[in-house]
C-alpha cells in the first residue's frame, strides 16, 4: 500500500502540473461506466443464480414458496432492474448529471436485497429452525470502492465502513441473537470486515494509478504524435529552406546508402551521383554582385557588415520567395538563382527574374541611402539548359551548373552598376514593357558571340518613393520595442538531445572567441505595435566575451529591416496553444471512442486481445507476463497479517482446544524467515546500503538473499514458485481447521455450529481470505489465479457438502429453506466469479496500459530513428551547433555568427581541361568522384577539426578552427578555441593529403590537378538570410586564402609571408615564390610550402628558434 500511495502521489503531481483534471474526469467517468456495467452483470448473474436455487429448493411445497415470495420479488427486482440498467447506461452516459442518482438508486436497492430478507424473516419469525445472515456484503463493500463512481477515498471509506457496520449490527441484532459466544463472533466477523474493506481501498488506489498512468500514456502518445509532427515539420522546413523539396527524400536515401557504406567499406563511396542530378529546360538563371563590396568591408565594422549583408540578402530571400525565384546560394558578394524550375515555377520565369534584379537593385539603393554607402549592384540573366542537384558527400549544398549559368555568370561581370544585363534569350521570353537599351557586348564578348547571344540593359523605372509594394510597411520603415522570448515557455526540440549526443573533437583551450547573437522579435507583435503607432528599437545586439557577462551594446541601433524570423523558428504563444489545444481536443475523441463494455472485452473480433483476455501476438503476451512486479514484495508481507486474520478469525471462539497451531506457526515462519528476506533484502540493499546495483552484499547470509531476492525481481517463474508456495500454506491454514474438526468431533452427532470445534461461517471467512490472497497478487497471469481460485472453491464445497456437512447444516443460512451449506458454497462461489471479474477488468486496464505502452515506445523508436537520420542530414547541411541553434525554439535570433581568433582557412581550386566539359552530365559525375575524395578525408578522425564551407564553381572552400560552444553549455556562454598552429597544421596536413589522393585518382586519360591557397588570422562565421540560411565566413583570412589560390599555380600551396612564418614554426619549409600582386593588398611577397615527391609536407633540416 505505501509503496501504491507513493506512486499515486506522483501521479497526482503530474496532473497538477499538465492541468488535466477535465479531461483525466471525463476519462475516469468513462472508466466508471465500464466498471458499473461489470457491476450491473455481475449483480444479474449473482441474483439470478441465487432466484434459481431458491426456487429449486422450495419446489413442491407451497407453503415453502409463500414463505420465499417477498425474497423472490425482490431479487426478481434486481435482476428486472441490473437489466434495464444495462440497456439504459448509454443513455445515462451521455447525461452524466443523472449519473450520480443511478448510481444512488444502485445502492439502495442492493441494501435493501441485501438486509430486508434477514430481518423481514426474523421478525415474521419464518422457518425458526434457521438463523438468517445477509448475503451479499461483500458484493456491497466492494461497490463502495469500485462499481459507484465514488470520487473522494474518505467517501468510499465511510461508505464502505458503513456498510460494514450495518452487517454487525444485523449480526448483533438478527443472526447471533442469544448466541452464547457472540462477542467473539461479533469480533471475528470485524476483523474479516476490515480486510474486506481493505481489499477494496486495495482495489481503488490500484485502478487509479492505471487509470492515472493509462491517460498520462495515451495522452503521451497523442503529445508524442503531434510533436513529431511539429518536428518532421521543422526539420523539412529547414531542409527545404536549403534543398528543394522534390530532391529532399533523394538526398536522405542518397545519404543513407553513403552511411551504410562508409560503415561497411569504410569510404563514402561515389554511386549513382546522377541520382541527385536533374535537367532542366527553359530555367533562367541570375547572377547579382554587390559593387564596392571590399570598400564597404573596409568601412563597416563587423557587426555593421553583418547586419548589413544579413538585410540585403534577407530581404533578397523574401523578395525571391514572392517571385518564385529559387536562390542557390551566395559567395561572398555574388548571390545568384534561378527561375522555372519544379515543383512551383513562376509563370513567366523570364519576367520573374528581371523583376527581382530591378527589386534588388531598389533594395540596395534603400540600404545604400539609410548607411551612407556607396555600394550597388551588378546583375546578369541569361536563359537557357541547366543541371541542377548536389555533388559530394558531406555538407550538401544545391547547385546549378551548365554553360549557361557560365554565360549568366559572365552577363553579371559583363553589366553595368544599377542595370540588369540580360541576353536575348531572355529577352525573347518577356512580355511586359522594361525600360531596355542594346549594347556590344554580343560582338565584343567572345563567350556571348560564340553563342549569337545580342545583350540589353535594363534600366529601373524610378520610384516615387522608399518602400516597395514587394514588402511589408512594417519590415521597411518600422522598429518596434522588443519583448521577452516567448520559447522559454516551450522548451527546445527532442531533436537537440540527438544533436548533443553526436562526438564533436575534444579540444581544450583557452576560451577567446566571441559569439553574437541579435535577438528578434515577433513579426505579429510588431504588426500590432505598428497599428499603435509604437516606434521604438527593435532589437538589441549581444555580445559574449570571456571576461564579460552579456551586455547590451547601445553603439548602435539594428535597423528593422534586420527583423527577419525564420520560418522554422516562428513558434509562439499562439501556436503552442493551438498546439495544446489541439492534443486536448485529439485527447477527448479518444476518450469518446474508448469501450469499456463486456462486448468489446469478451467477443470483439479484430482487435489485440481475445476473448481469453491474452495478446494474440504471443510474444507481446509473454512480454507482459513477465513484466516486473515491484508489489510482489509487499504481497508476500501482507500474507503475514491475512494468515493472522485467519488465525483471530477461527481461534477467538475456540473454547475446548488450545490456541496453539502448528501449521498458523509453520506458516508464519516460513514466510517470515525464508519469503520475506528472498523478496525483500534486495530491494532493502539497494535502498540503504549502496546506489550501486552490482555491489553485492560481503555477509554470505545476506548474499544469499541478496542473490534470490534479486532472482525473483526479475524472474516471473520464480515468483509463479513462490506464489503456488503461499496459496499452499494459506490453504492449510484455512482446511487444516476443517480437518481436525473432522477428526476430533465429528463422532459427537450432537455437535452444532456453537460447539467447540469450529464456526462454518468463520471457515467460510477464512476461505474468502484465500480467495482474497488468491487475487492480491496483481502481475500473476489471471488464468493462473483462477484456477486456483476455483481449486480453492472446489475443496471448500466438497468440504461444506460432504465431508463435515452435519456442522454446515445447524449455521446460518440467507433465505428460509435454503439449506446452510448451499449458502456457504454459494457465498464462496459468489466471491470468486466477483473477484475474477474485477481481477478481469484490472488486467484488461492493464493490459491496454501495455499496449499504449508499447506504441508509445514503438512510436519513440521509430521517431529516435527519424530523428538520427533528420538530425545527421541537417549536420551535413549545416555545421552542427548551428543547426542546434536554428532548431532551438529557446533561441530566438535573426543574425548568427560567431567571431574565431585562431583560425586557418583554405581554397582549392580543382584544374582540369576544358574539354572534359564537352559532355556535361558525365563530366559532373567525374567531379563528383574528385570531390567525394576531399570530402571522405573531412570525415576522418585525424581532420576533424576541418569544416567543409562550400564549393564555388569547381572550389573547394574549408576552413579549420571553427569552434563550436562545449556539449554540455549554452550557445553565447563559452566556446573551445585552437591554436594557430595547431589549426594550420591539421589544415596543411589536409591539404597535402587532398593532392596524394587526387594523384591516386588521375589516370592518363583524365588529370585534375589542385592549385591550393591558405591563409590565417581572425574570421567570422555565421549565418545569413531570411528563407535560406546558408553557413559562411567571412574575414581578411578568407579573401587572402582565395587570392593565394587564384594567384597560385597548379600542385602547389600558396601562403602569404606571415602564414610561412607560422608554418616554419611547425616545422615545415617554405619556398619564397617572390613578389606577387595580390588584390586589395598589393605587390606581396608569396610562399609555396614545400611538398616532397609524394605530396608530402617537406620537413626543414633545423627548427628555428622560438620566440
Amino acid at each position: 500500500m505505501v509503496f501504491y500511495r507513493r506512486s499515486l502521489l506522483l501521479y497526482k503531481s503530474q496532473f497538477k502540473t499538465l492541468a488535466l483534471y477535465r479531461l483525466f474526469k471525463k476519462y475516469t467517468d468513462k472508466i466508471s461506466f465500464g466498471y458499473f456495467s461489470l457491476f450491473l452483470i455481475l449483480t444479474f448473474c449473482l441474483f439470478i443464480t441465487h432466484t434459481i436455487l431458491l426456487l429449486v429448493e422450495c419446489l413442491g411445497s407451497a407453503s415453502k414458496i409463500h414463505s420465499v415470495v417477498p425474497d423472490l420479488i425482490i431479487y426478481s427486482a434486481v435482476c428486472l432492474l441490473s437489466v434495464l440498467g444495462l440497456i439504459t447506461l448509454e443513455i445515462v452516459e451521455r447525461r452524466q448529471q443523472k449519473w450520480f442518482y443511478f448510481c444512488a438508486i444502485a445502492f439502495g436497492v442492493l441494501l435493501l436485497a441485501n438486509f430486508f430478507p434477514p430481518i423481514y424473516h426474523d421478525l415474521n419469525n419464518t422457518a425458526s429452525e434457521y438463523s438468517y445472515t445477509p448475503a451479499y456484503t461483500f458484493l456491497i463493500v466492494i461497490g463502495c470502492y469500485l462499481f459507484f463512481g465514488v470520487q473522494k477515498n474518505w467517501m468510499a471509506v465511510l461508505l464502505g465502513a458503513s456498510v460494514s457496520s450495518a452487517h454487525i449490527t444485523t449480526l448483533v441484532l438478527v443472526t447471533y441473537r442469544g448466541s452464547d459466544i457472540l462477542v467473539t463472533r461479533v469480533f471475528s466477523d470485524i476483523i474479516f470486515l476490515t480486510c474486506f474493506n481493505g481489499l477494496g481501498l486495495y482495489f481503488r488506489y490500484l485502478n487509479e494509478i492505471v487509470q492515472r498512468k493509462s491517460f498520462l500514456d495515451r495522452r503521451d502518445c497523442i503529445v508524442n504524435t503531434f510533436q513529431l509532427k511539429h518536428e518532421k515539420q521543422q526539420e523539412e522546413q529547414l531542409m527545404s529552406s536549403i534543398i528543394p523539396a522534390p530532391l529532399i527524400n533523394k538526398v536522405k536515401q542518397h545519404y543513407l546508402r553513403s552511411q551504410e557504406n562508409y560503415k561497411k567499406f569504410g569510404k563514402l563511396g561515389n554511386d549513382k551521383p546522377e541520382d541527385l542530378l536533374e535537367v532542366h529546360e527553359g530555367v533562367t538563371i541570375l547572377f547579382a554582385d554587390i559593387v564596392n563590396y571590399t570598400v564597404m568591408t573596409k568601412k563597416l565594422n563587423i557587426n555593421a557588415l553583418l547586419e548589413t549583408l544579413n538585410e540585403l540578402f534577407g530581404r533578397f530571400d523574401d523578395a525571391s520567395d514572392r517571385l518564385k525565384v529559387i536562390r542557390i546560394k551566395f559567395l561572398g558578394d555574388c548571390y545568384y538563382c534561378v527561375s522555372g524550375l519544379p515543383p512551383e515555377p513562376p509563370p513567366n520565369p523570364a519576367e520573374a527574374c528581371v523583376d527581382l534584379g530591378l527589386k534588388m537593385i531598389k533594395i540596395i539603393a534603400d540600404v545604400r541611402e539609410k548607411n551612407n554607402l556607396t555600394i550597388d549592384m551588378r546583375i546578369g540573366i541569361h536563359t537557357g539548359k541547366i543541371i541542377s542537384g548536389i555533388i559530394g558527400k558531406v555538407k550538401y549544398q544545391f547547385d546549378v551548373w551548365s554553360k549557361d549559368v557560365d554565360i549568366a555568370n559572365k552577363m553579371e561581370s559583363e553589366g553595368l552598376a544599377g542595370k540588369v544585363h540580360i541576353t536575348s534569350r531572355t529577352k525573347e521570353l518577356l512580355n511586359k514593357a522594361y525600360d531596355m537599351t542594346p549594347t556590344d557586348k554580343g560582338n565584343t564578348v567572345p563567350q556571348f558571340k560564340d553563342q549569337g547571344l545580342q545583350t540589353y540593359l535594363v534600366t529601373p523605372v524610378e520610384a516615387t518613393s522608399k518602400a516597395s509594394s514587394l514588402d511589408p510597411p512594417d519590415i521597411l520603415m518600422h522598429t518596434p520595442q522588443p519583448r521577452p522570448s516567448i520559447f522559454r515557455k516551450n522548451g527546445s526540440v527532442p531533436i537537440l538531445s540527438q544533436l548533443q549526443q553526436l562526438d564533436l573533437p575534444q579540444i581544450s583551450e583557452e576560451p577567446r572567441t566571441t559569439l553574437t547573437i541579435i535577438e528578434s522579435n515577433n513579426i505579429e507583435q510588431d504588426n500590432q505595435r505598428r497599428l499603435n503607432g509604437d516606434t521604438g528599437r527593435r532589437s538589441t545586439v549581444y555580445q559574449r566575451r570571456p571576461s564579460q557577462r552579456f551586455r547590451p551594446n547601445e553603439e548602435r541601433r539594428i535597423t528593422s529591416d534586420v527583423k527577419r524570423r525564420t520560418a522554422f523558428m516562428s513558434t509562439n504563444f499562439k501556436r503552442y496553444n493551438e498546439r495544446s489545444a489541439s492534443v486536448d481536443n485529439e485527447m477527448e475523441k479518444t476518450i469518446d471512442n474508448m469501450s469499456f463494455s463486456k462486448k468489446d472485452q469478451y467477443v470483439v473480433k479484430g482487435s489485440e486481445i481475445s476473448g481469453l483476455l491474452v495478446f494474440k501476438d504471443r510474444k507481446a503476451e509473454w512480454e507482459y507476463v513477465k513484466m516486473k512486479d515491484p508489489m510482489f514484495k509487499y504481497y508476500v508481507l501482507s500474507q503475514v497479517v491475512l494468515i493472522l486474520c485467519v488465525y483471530l478469525i477461527q481461534n477467538l471462539t475456540l473454547e475446548s482446544r488450545a490456541w496453539l497451531r502448528y501449521e498458523f506457526i509453520t506458516s508464519q515462519l516460513i514466510l517470515v524467515v525464508i519469503l520475506i528476506p528472498s523478496t525483500w533484502t534486495y530491494y532493502i540493499y539497494l535502498k540503504f546500503r549502496t546506489q550501486f546495483q552490482d555491489v553485492m552484499p560481503s555477509n554470505v547470509v545476506v548474499r544469499f538473499f541478496y542473490t534470490i531476492s534479486r532472482f525473483i525481481t526479475y524472474n516471473f517463474l520464480a515468483r509463479l514458485v513462490i506464489y503456488t508456495l503461499v496459496w499452499m500454506l494459506f490453504l492449510a491454514c484455512v482446511f487444516l481447521e476443517v480437518w481436525f474438526c473432522h477428526t476430533e468431533c465429528f463422532q459427537d452427532t450432537s455437535l452444532t455450529s456453537e460447539g467447540y470445534c469450529m464456526v462454518p461461517w468463520h471457515i467460510t471467512e477464512s476461505c474468502a481470505l484465500a480467495l482474497i490472497m488468491t487475487f492480491l497478487f496483481l502481475k500473476i497471469f489471471i488464468w493462473i489465479k483462477l484456477l486456483y481460485a476455483i481449486l480453492t472453491t472446489i475443496v471448500y464445497s466438497y468440504c461444506a457438502l460432504y465431508y463435515v456437512t452435519p456442522i454446515y447444516k445447524s449455521s446460518e443460512t440467507f433465505n428460509p429453506f435454503l439449506a446452510p451449506q448451499i449458502s456457504h458454497v454459494l457465498s464462496i462461489v459468489f466471491l470468486t466469479f466477483t473477484l475474477h471479474l474485477i481481477d478481469r477488468q484490472t488486467d484488461y486496464m492493464n493490459r491496454l496500459d501495455f499496449l499504449w505502452t508499447a506504441k508509445l515506445l514503438e512510436e519513440k523508436r521509430k521517431a529516435n530513428e527519424q530523428q538520427m537520420v533528420n538530425t545527421n542530414m541537417l549536420i551535413n547541411i549545416l555545421p552542427k551547433h548551428v543547426a542546434k541553434v536554428y532548431l532551438d525554439a529557446n533561441k530566438e535570433m535573426d543574425l548568427y555568427f560567431e567571431t574565431h581568433n585562431h583560425s586557418a582557412v583554405m581554397f582549392a581550386s580543382m584544374i582540369f581541361d576544358e574539354d572534359l566539359m564537352e559532355h556535361e552530365m558525365s563530366f559532373l559525375q567525374l567531379m563528383n568522384v574528385y570531390i567525394t575524395i576531399i570530402d571522405t578525408l573531412v570525415n576522418r578522425k585525424e581532420f576533424s577539426k576541418v569544416e567543409k564551407i562550400k564549393i564555388a564553381k569547381w572550389t573547394y572552400m574549408a576552413a579549420c578552427g571553427l569552434t563550436v560552444p562545449g556539449e554540455n553549455e549554452n550557445i553565447g556562454h563559452s566556446v573551445e578555441t585552437h591554436h594557430t598552429s595547431n589549426t594550420l597544421e591539421v589544415l596543411l596536413n589536409f591539404a597535402s593529403t587532398m593532392f596524394q589522393e587526387f594523384n591516386k585518382q588521375n589516370t592518363s586519360f583524365t588529370q585534375i590537378h589542385l592549385r591550393i591557397g591558405i591563409a590565417h588570422g581572425p574570421i567570422i562565421a555565421g549565418v545569413v538570410g531570411s528563407k535560406k540560411p546558408l553557413y559562411d565566413i567571412w574575414g581578411d583570412a578568407v579573401n587572402m586564402a582565395s587570392r593565394m589560390d587564384s594567384t597560385g599555380c597548379p600542385g602547389q600551396i600558396q601562403v602569404l609571408g606571415e602564414t610561412a612564418q607560422e608554418i616554419e614554426k611547425l616545422g615545415y619549409e617554405c619556398v619564397p615564390r617572390g613578389i606577387r600582386t595580390v588584390k586589395g593588398v598589393g605587390e606581396v611577397p608569396t610562399f609555396f610550402v614545400k611538398l616532397d615527391s609524394d605530396f608530402k609536407l617537406a620537413k626543414r633540416q633545423s627548427l628555428p628558434p622560438e620566440e
